[in-house]
């Protein structure tokens, strides 16, 4: 076992279970829960595929399979779903793992439905498989589907268990050969498998599995709260997709009529043509594409759809010639675009809470921050250590300010609600705090720029941004600085945009292009995501004025763009001086380019203009006057700000504010957000 990668044993109170933890460390969590007559190898040719998208999976074998053991003789062999979901819960808890994602195939279905009745605030995303939910109770079947569930009723009789206890290897195979299409599995998977229904416990679990489900066994008594929570349930809210096998010989096509009634929030059903009981292992590929729609997607985009692609993947040989190679070229191709991964994209690290700003220095070291803008974030700059820790910075007591105790603590000390870090060039990080949670109301005396010394690590100077320069309304959203460390740059993304200009070493400030037309938000321009208009439930779109900014390598040019617009404009640094008059300024300002929807920008050092594009989880760039895409990936939810290491690898972050409960009613006030990288293109 010790060559076997992720294998390893967990100790709850009733059991030692054997799991496997794959995948990156910071990864969002997937619980991979397998069914019956199963075992935890049915997600072998799915869980590799998830690690490789950024997703960290946890891989339980259930009680009564394989090598998990109950620690105490004394223990009732129970397997009613409610106490497999409890089992879930211990493992998760000793793993230090709150918040999660997860599917289940068969009784796997229904224990991550428990798991999400009984614990709604830690089960972010479900998807379910071939086995519909419990929710409301469980009615007696159509006299045609009892047909098909005969072996519930045989095992609720003495001589069924006799039977199932003297030939359980033959008894499950029956199942395997009914309830799939023919050929659909080789013996020797099949024997690999039975080895796990050789556990003393199999037996004893499998028959109180089916009699509790019809009240023929009462469901273990500690897990009773949990099976009446379910049956009180009618529905769930939250993302779910459910996927099912048009050949399945045990649930067919029939049984999923009143699924979707059981969902409230985005849902999907997918059927598979040409699979049957056991889709992740019939047509791993297809599970594994929709899967990742659920998990790395947007909820709001699930569609119900039939997949043919076995049914494709079937006649291919039957196909002649160049004809075949196309056909498989092309379904190829549908398979990477549906993942909407790109190979550029790396994952560096992921957070539990929303990350806006992202800064790397000379020397390598990786910062973010974290903006209050819908929980009260615990951390406001932090360093990224290299084994995905996160460190306060410049130290605790800087990032101890609350919202609760927002009387306390003098606001002109403390991180308040962080929106960008940037380093200067000079050994200076800048924290640029417009002093404003939620995005709403000014605290007086917050908004601020904060000078950390890279060297010692502590801070050297604090500037404030007055009352007549941070208006009420104003959002301090970016910096950038003059080559030579003594300007700095700002964009107020608030009610009325502007360039706010900050002397670095007197610290005097002051609005520039306050009210003009290149720094307010676009009231053409509608901001949509997958051809859906981005709404606050009270119909509100956002409504960001002047945000992404960059400076030009020489320092005489600076480019600035509102969120909510589709200009990138430009203006002659000098003309920013507080003694140039706004007519003047105004004459100066040039439009770059038309664009998109963009929240940060960054000059990279080879002197290219780079641009996010939330509304299609993209990364582009300036070419000439027209704008290019470099990049396109699902998982960018909101690709908001850049920095570039000293390699010139590009870090980006996504900020996931379409997730936010802005947007999505019922969202928790914490979402998990990532940082990734990416090399340009020469």
């Amino acid at each position: 076992m010790s060559g076997d990668q992720g294998l390893a044993y967990f100790a709850t109170d009733t059991l030692d279970i054997v799991y496997r933890d794959q995948g990156p460390r910071d990864g969002t969590v997937v619980v991979l829960l397998h069914g019956w007559p199963d075992d935890a190898s049915t997600w072998e040719h799915v869980k590799g595929r998830l690690n490789e998208a950024g997703l960290r999976t946890i891989v339980p074998t259930l009680r009564g399979f394989g090598a998990t053991r109950f620690r105490n003789d004394a223990s009732p062999r129970t397997g009613n779903s409610a106490i497999h979901a409890m089992d879930v819960v211990a493992l998760l808890d000793g793993l230090e793992i709150d918040r999660f994602m997860v599917a289940g195939h068969d009784w796997g279905s229904n224990i991550a439905e428990a798991l999400a009745v009984g614990w709604p605030e830690r089960v972010e995303r479900l998807a379910m498989l071939s086995t519909p939910p419990r929710l409301g109770g469980m009615a007696n079947p159509p006299f045609e589907q009892t047909q098909l569930q005969w072996y519930h009723w045989f095992m609720a009789t003495a001589r069924g268990a006799e039977a199932v206890r003297a030939d359980r290897r033959g008894f499950a195979h029956l199942h395997w050969v009914n309830w799939s299409p023919p050929g659909w599995f080789d013996e020797a998977t099949f024997a690999r498998v039975a080895r796990s229904f050789d556990n003393p416990d199999w037996v004893d679990v499998t028959l109180h599995s089916y009699r509790s489900r019809w009240d023929e066994a009462a469901p273990d008594p500690g897990s009773a709260w949990l099976e009446e929570k379910v049956k009180a349930a009618q529905t769930l809210s939250l993302p779910t997709l459910y996927l099912h096998g048009d050949a399945d010989g045990v649930n067919p096509p029939s049984t999923t009529e009143d699924v979707p009634s059981k969902f409230a929030g985005p849902f999907a059903a997918v059927t598979l043509a040409s699979v049957g009981h056991f889709p992740q292992r019939e047509n791993p590929e297809a599970v594994v594409r929709h899967l990742l729609t659920l998990f790395t997607g947007d909820p709001a985009a699930l569609t119900d759809t039939t997949d043919r692609s076995l049914t494709m993947k079937k006649a291919a040989p039957y196909a002649a010639g160049i004809a075949a190679i196309g056909l498989i070229a092309a379904a190829a191709a549908g398979v990477a675009h549906a993942q909407g991964r790109s190979a550029q994209l790396t994952q560096v690290a992921q957070f539990d809470h929303q990350a806006t700003g992202v800064a790397v220095t000379e020397d390598g070291r990786r910062f973010v921050n974290f903006p209050r803008w819908t929980d009260d974030a615990p951390i406001s700059v932090a360093e990224v250590m290299k084994d995905g820790s996160l460190r306060p910075y410049p130290d605790a007591k800087w990032n101890s300010w609350r919202n609760a105790r927002a009387n306390e603590l003098p606001v002109g000390d403390y991180f308040v609600c962080v929106q960008s870090i940037v380093p200067d060039g000079h050994g200076n990080l800048w924290v640029l705090d417009p002093g404003a949670p939620g995005n709403e109301k000014i605290l007086e005396g917050a908004p601020k720029l904060v000078r950390i010394d890279l060297s010692s690590n502590t801070v050297t100077k604090t500037i404030l941004v007055p009352g007549d320069v941070a208006l009420q309304g104003t959002y301090l959203n970016d910096i950038r600085f003059s080559p030579d460390g003594k300007t700095g740059y700002i964009t107020d993304s608030g009610t009325r945009g502007a360039i706010i200009v900050v002397d670095l070493e007197s610290g005097k400030s002051h609005r520039a292009l306050d009210g003009h037309a290149s720094t307010q938000i676009d009231k053409t321009v509608k901001v949509t995501l997958d051809g859906k208009p981005l709404v606050r439930p009270d119909g509100r779109q956002p409504a960001f004025a002047a945000d992404g900014i960059a400076i030009s390598k020489d320092g005489k040019t600076l480019y600035y763009q509102a969120l909510t617009g589709k200009t990138l404009y430009s203006i002659d640094t000098a003309k920013l001086r507080s003694d140039v008059s706004e007519t003047d300024r105004s004459a100066a300002v040039k439009t770059v380019a038309q664009t998109h929807v963009a929240d940060g920008l960054w000059m990279s050092k080879a002197g290219v203009l780079y641009l996010t594009s939330p509304t299609d989880y993209a990364i582009k760039r300036l070419n000439g006057a027209s704008v290019e895409t470099v990049l396109t990936d699902r998982r960018l939810r909101w690709p908001d700000t850049f920095s570039e290491g000293r390699d010139g690898t590009m870090y980006v972050t996504a900020s996931h504010i379409q997730d936010t409960n802005w947007f999505t009613p019922g969202a928790p006030p914490s979402i998990k957000t990532q940082l990734f990288s990416f090399t340009p293109a020469k």
